[in-house]
């Protein structure tokens, strides 16, 4: 028993020290007890067996899977604005005038990313214009108080949201200075003059 033992395990080592030929000999025999033999070398009545082993080629690489939009978004990181601002009009400014033009300045840091647009939205409406502009024209606006806000967004959702900022527009009165305010009140009566008297 403990020599089939040792046969098949000197099978196991030839097999191993042989495994990077892609054709190698082997004998076997069987002795007179009935035990059967392995060799690497021919003996006296051994018969040739051949074994056709090959390394296995290591498997290739799989691809990289392309990667996907998700993916590419994940990886670049979004940026971190720190201040997004409408500096000009100033806070609570007047406008006068029956068709004023309302300039309006912003600034956002860091620099606005290539792939995201600012919006202006003049009391909660989007206002028509360019997408990445710092500078905008405002005309038409009617008379009364009114809100600016702008907004960083990019393909699906809003990044960053300024403080609004007030001004308002106000129509110049019709009405003629003298015509107002104290000059309303009504002058006092002239005294009469004094009918000559006799010397």
């Amino acid at each position: 028993m403990k020599t089939r033992v040792l046969v098949l395990a000197g099978i196991l080592c030839a097999s191993v020290a042989y495994a990077q030929s892609s054709t190698r000999e082997l004998w076997t025999w069987t002795d007179a007890n009935g035990v059967t033999h392995f060799s690497d070398r021919p003996v006296p009545g051994a018969r040739r067996i051949e074994l056709a082993t090959s390394s296995a080629p290591a498997p290739a690489a799989a691809p990289a899977p392309a990667a996907t939009r998700a993916d590419t978004e994940q990886q670049q990181p979004v940026a971190q604005y720190r201040l997004l601002e409408i500096w000009e009009p100033e806070q609570d400014a007047s406008f006068f005038g029956a068709d004023v033009a309302v300039n309006v300045r912003m600034r956002v840091e860091p620099d606005l990313a290539p792939e995201h647009r600012i919006f202006l939205f003049l009391d909660g409406q989007r206002v028509e214009g360019a997408t990445d502009a710092l500078e905008q024209t405002l005309t038409g606006v009617p008379r009364g108080s009114h809100s600016l806000t702008a907004v960083i967004w990019d393909d699906q959702r809003e990044l960053f949201r300024s403080q609004p900022r007030v001004f308002h527009v106000r129509q110049p009165s019709v009405n003629s200075p003298a015509a107002v305010g104290p000059n309303l009140r009504p002058q006092p009566p002239r005294p009469s003059p004094r009918p000559n008297t006799p010397k």
